[in-house]
């Protein structure tokens, strides 16, 4: 299973569906700032499944502060990352308790508009980066019998 990872779009869903179309993806996930980007996505590929939380942007948003879920044999917690103070505390250590806690080995999120994969811990940190802007991001993931694979990407 191929899942994409998407963040901070803010008003601009031409690099998910671009990076949609390239990778072929099986699941999607969209860390916040960017509901209504979201929706155009999920209209273009409507058999694709998303599993989303809202941003400190997405005023008036029903999706969930937090996501604990399973896909593709990983276990995974996102967040956009706000409530976690990603953008002050460099060394996450909110968001990486809050990980632990949901039983995550993979912790997404977004907030800092500054792409990072690292291992750290037991676990794998992705942020993907901004889905707009002047360099557009996105991350990807897999797991196969050699374990887990991650990659930032930049939107072609």
């Amino acid at each position: 299973m191929k899942i994409c990872v998407f963040s901070d779009s803010h008003r601009d869903s031409w690099g998910m569906i671009r990076a949609i179309n390239e990778e072929h993806p099986d699941l999607c996930f969209f860390l916040g700032d960017g509901e209504r980007d979201l929706e155009d996505v999920q209209a273009c590929f409507p058999s694709l499944p998303f599993m989303a939380v809202r941003g400190n942007c997405d005023l008036f948003s029903q999706l969930p502060l937090e996501l604990r879920c399973a896909a593709g044999g990983i276990e995974f917690f996102a967040a956009h990352g706000h409530m976690h103070g990603v953008k002050h505390d460099r060394t996450l250590s909110s968001i990486k308790t809050a990980a632990r806690k949901a039983g995550a080995e993979v912790v997404l999120f977004g907030h800092t508009h500054e792409a990072l994969l690292k291992q750290e811990g037991g676990l794998t940190l992705m942020n993907p980066g901004p889905a707009s802007g002047r360099n557009p991001g996105y991350g990807v993931l897999w797991k196969d019998e050699d374990g887990l694979h991650c990659e930032i990407k930049r939107v072609r």
